[in-house]
């Protein structure tokens, strides 16, 4: 029905001269579709008797357009008026700025002269250096050996203390405790037969995490000795690249890595973007070591083997030009982040742990938009008071806090915590359906944040929930628990995850009941698409627009707070979307804290 409507919707044109110096090249074209995608309108570019779907770079690329070239764009759609409008803004700022050297530079660098190889962008940035080829180190011994149960205490101490900043290593913990263990031989047959269970299913990501802990007990057992890496700055070539190695490789001198077949959701291509470092997915055939210089474009996803003088100098100057903005973006990070129209965009940090609460605070957050008290729940149930201490040490360093109640459950579980074995665990027992089923556990902690609350404002927010009856039961448990210890609700408020969609077509009534809202987008994405978000193969698109409608929707219909803390609100690339369609504050991540408030700036 949608198709046959688009036939008869209206057509809107604008006119525009360019004024480019570089033409219109690979990054602007790239920039250009980027920027069509975030709308559903069909959006075609004419030039003479030649057009292009401008949601397609290499057509729009093939045009070849030059400096004081006239084109048409023309969008049909719901929203074709605001494309064109944000293809204009685009291109106007391209003209505005034919004298900045900046803007030179960056199109310069889209254009290499040199050989280039085309990959997948993993994490943005321009790096330079001599490539380094990394290979799993072989099972020979050349240190000390030591004994298997030795090893296995050792790796688990090792995953504790990386496990501190980084969920990633707090749940491979988690796997190499659930393994048996009375024997390396039947350590390692329970490994590989978990890891053959899970090929070709919806957790094959997992598979790394896995091959991971067999690696590290196995050269702890070994003595392997190990690599050493170039003293000089050298961008890493690998196969394979296991979320244990990047700790590692953060501590060298590695300027960019290129892995080969590296899934973006993989573990390990998620460490890359924590660390901000380059990098790239790319086939490698055959890589011959040599000592020429080459340059990763994380962005565009590519690798100049062969670069030029020019080359080189256009990379430096990009990257010199990316150090001086970051160190412009950390001074202001303390700063609000007002957008260019004076509307204040409040942006909170999403928090693990008391760590990363801690460096919440020094990256400029102006709350916590997100506490998730998973971190407490972990091989062994915490105290009552273990629970109060924790959290009164996270809420005493902010003054508004969002703490969620406990989200087991789906693919997260818990050693000592029975849950019924079902075949679909992400739509069975989770967040508030706890309730249900483990209601001790649910009121002490309840009652342990209710206890720990300071002068602040205090938000006590319920994950997955469906429906009005579950958010009115698990608030009255909260009141009852107050009421029979004592304890003021004052300065305290209830409100949900908006992450199961049923709360769309329940917003009316929620609008009655709850104090604040905050989406869950990665949950919602999944939920919507009905796509498990840690799947093998399946993915969903984060700038979808059903993600943005539905955000919308919310939005427009709901009469108290919302928020988003979501991967979305941490992505540069959504923040001008979510301003416009009225989200005032954002849970981010809390490295992204000061990158974010900059890019609010520029809206």
């Amino acid at each position: 029905m949608k198709s046959i409507l688009k036939l008869f919707a209206k057509t809107h044109q604008i006119a525009i001269r360019l004024n480019a110096p570089y033409g219109v090249h690979l990054r602007p074209s790239a920039m250009m579709a980027g920027i069509a995608k975030k709308y559903s309108c069909q959006i075609m570019l004419n030039i003479g008797d030649k057009q292009a779907d401008v949601k397609n770079m290499n057509a729009v690329l093939a045009l070849g357009l030059q400096d004081n070239d006239e084109i048409v764009l023309e969008a049909r759609g719901k929203d074709a008026l605001e494309a064109l409008r944000a293809l204009e803004e685009f291109l106007s700022a391209l003209a505005a700025k034919e004298d900045d050297q900046e803007l030179k530079q960056d199109l310069q660098k889209a254009d290499y002269e040199g050989h280039v190889l085309q990959g997948t962008s993993i994490c943005g940035g321009v790096a330079v250096g001599v490539p380094y080829l990394y290979e799993v180190q072989s099972n020979s011994s050349n240190g000390a050996k030591i004994s298997f149960d030795d090893a296995y205490q050792m790796a688990l101490e090792e995953l504790e203390s990386l496990s501190v900043d980084n969920d990633i290593f707090r749940a491979q913990k988690s796997i190499l405790e659930s393994i048996s263990h009375h024997s390396h031989e039947e350590f390692i047959k329970n490994i590989d037969e978990a890891v053959t269970s899970l090929k070709d299913t919806a957790n094959q990501v997992k598979i790394a995490d896995y091959q991971d802990i067999k690696r590290r007990v196995t050269k702890l057992i070994q003595g392997v000795k190990s690599l050493v890496f170039p003293k000089t700055p050298f961008l890493l070539i690998a196969n394979e690249l296991l979320p244990g190695d990047i700790p590692t490789l953060i501590k060298e001198n590695i300027q960019g890595v290129i892995v080969k077949n590296l899934p973006p959701r993989a573990h390990a291509a998620l460490l890359l973007r924590s660390y901000k470092i380059p990098a790239i997915s790319l086939e490698i055939a055959s890589f011959e070591p040599t000592d020429n210089m080459m340059i990763l474009d994380g962005s565009q996803g590519l690798l100049v083997t062969a670069p030029t003088k020019s080359d080189l100098s256009s990379a430096n100057n990009a990257i010199s030009a990316e150090a001086s903005n970051s160190i412009s973006v950390n001074e202001k990070r303390f700063e609000p982040a007002i957008t260019k129209s004076g509307k204040h965009i409040k942006v909170l940090a999403n928090i693990t742990d008391v760590a990363s609460a801690m460096e919440a605070k020094d990256a400029g957050c102006e709350g916590i938009g997100l506490l998730r008290t998973e971190f407490l729940f972990r091989e062994t149930k915490p105290t009552f008071d273990e629970q109060v201490e924790a959290y009164r040490s996270i809420f005493a360093l902010f003054d508004e806090v969002t703490v969620r109640t406990l989200d087991i459950g789906g693919d997260k579980k818990l050693p000592y915590l029975t849950l019924q074995h079902e075949e679909n665990p992400f739509l069975g027992v989770r967040g508030i359906r706890l309730f249900e089923t483990h209601l001790e556990l649910m009121e002490e902690q309840l009652l342990a944040i209710l206890k720990a609350k300071q002068n602040g404002e205090l938000k006590v927010m319920f994950p997955m929930v469906a429906t009005v009856d579950e958010f009115n039961y698990a608030k009255s448990v909260a009141h009852a628990l107050a009421s029979k210890h004592s304890v003021s609700l004052s300065g305290v408020s209830f409100g949900i995850m908006v992450e199961v969609p049923s709360v769309l077509f329940l917003i009316e009534e929620f609008n009655k009941v709850v104090d604040f809202y905050s989406i869950g987008t990665n949950d919602l994405a999944q939920y919507l698409f009905a796509i498990d978000r840690t799947h093998a193969t399946l993915t969903v698109d984060p700038h979808s627009n059903v993600v943005y409608d539905a955000i919308k929707y919310i939005q427009d219909r709901a009469t108290k707070p919302v928020s988003t803390c979501g991967e979305l609100a941490s992505n540069c690339d959504a923040i001008e979307k979510l301003v416009h369609i009225g989200i005032n504050t954002l849970g981010v991540t809390p490295a992204m804290i000061p990158t974010i408030k900059a890019r609010i700036r520029d809206v």
